[in-house]
């Protein structure tokens, strides 16, 4: 019991954060004051506890880069091509120890404040199910249970789960039900609870899908780096416009849903996505001064056209 009012005592509700996935956020005109250029990636940034303040939003992070990490990357080729059950188990069990070093590097971190962490997923894996299943549950058992541990450590941080590429609302229902699973089995009926999960979108997602994913999810992540290769430019057109097609499908459903896009195309379609009604996007660290840029331009601009005060530092 101790423990448990101690988890529940270390969750924030969902009335104490900056950025609420609810049905109150980014109504009509409100998306304009508040579109958000936020982080995607771990940036080697050292900060001091004292000085961090809570972030505008989440830093997007995707969980497939942990595999690249020379240890973990050994052990999962081992683990791919492991036809013997017994050593596939061993193999697994060597991957959740480093997943969960990765996961409590991230919790310690700036970016570990507020992260928005994707559920692995590997093409490799995309037609086996269960080898699949059983790498994600080992990547949510060690991502929850490194927050536990920084949670009995005094630590303040807020974790948000995305689903990867859902095409279907009963895939993604199943996959958000496997997520709050491990989460109660880890954390307690507290957390899971409280879990954000949202989706990871591809751009070739149905529209009405979208939508019906949309219903059920507290946040969508339209990802433009999930698309083909493709000149930049063209690139960049291609996903402004399957964006507005699915972000006009899932305000019919969700008019208040929280919907940002990631991915270098994003940043570069960057002036249609705030005029369609994103919430804002994920950029890289190289990406990220000139879409700050190019956000506060459009900011001030559009308060001008409304007669609004500009904020502060937006003076021309």
């Amino acid at each position: 019991m101790k423990g448990e009012r101690q988890q529940q005592n270390g969750l924030r509700s969902r009335e104490e954060r900056p950025l609420m996935y609810n049905e109150g956020a980014n109504t009509g005109q409100e998306h304009k004051a508040a579109f958000l250029i936020l982080r995607e990636g771990r940036e080697e940034r050292t900060v001091p506890p004292a000085d961090r303040r809570l972030p505008a939003g989440p830093c997007l992070i995707r969980s497939e880069t942990w595999l690249l990490a020379p240890k973990l990357a050994e052990l999962y080729a081992s683990w791919l091509f492991a036809e013997e059950e017994p050593l596939a188990e061993r193999l697994l069990q060597r991957m959740y120890y480093r997943l969960r070093a990765e996961a409590s590097a991230l919790l310690e971190s700036p970016d570990g404040d507020w992260a928005a962490v994707t559920v692995l997923f590997t093409p490799e894996l995309a037609a086996r199910r269960s080898r699949l299943a059983a790498l994600q549950d080992a990547q949510l058992e060690a991502l929850f249970t490194a927050l536990a541990e920084r949670q009995r450590r005094g630590g303040d941080c807020r974790l948000d789960l995305l689903a990867p590429y859902p095409a279907s609302a009963a895939e993604f229902a199943a996959m958000r039900e496997f997520i709050e699973t491990v989460a109660e089995q880890t954390l307690g009926h507290a957390y899971a609870a409280a879990c954000r999960i949202g989706a990871l979108i591809a751009p070739e997602t149905q529209q009405a899908a979208a939508g019906e994913i949309a219903r059920i999810a507290d946040f969508l992540v339209l990802d433009g780096a999930a698309g083909g290769a493709a000149p930049e430019s063209a690139a960049a057109e291609g996903f402004a416009r399957s964006t507005s097609l699915a972000l006009a499908a899932v305000r019919r459903v969700k008019p208040a849903a929280v919907v940002f896009a990631a991915g270098p195309s994003a940043a570069k379609a960057l002036a249609d996505l705030y005029r369609i009604g994103c919430s804002g996007v994920f950029c890289s660290a190289a990406q990220r001064t000139e879409a700050l840029l190019r956000a506060a331009s459009l900011t001030w601009d559009a308060r001008a056209e409304q007669h609004l005060p500009c904020p502060r530092g937006f003076r021309r």
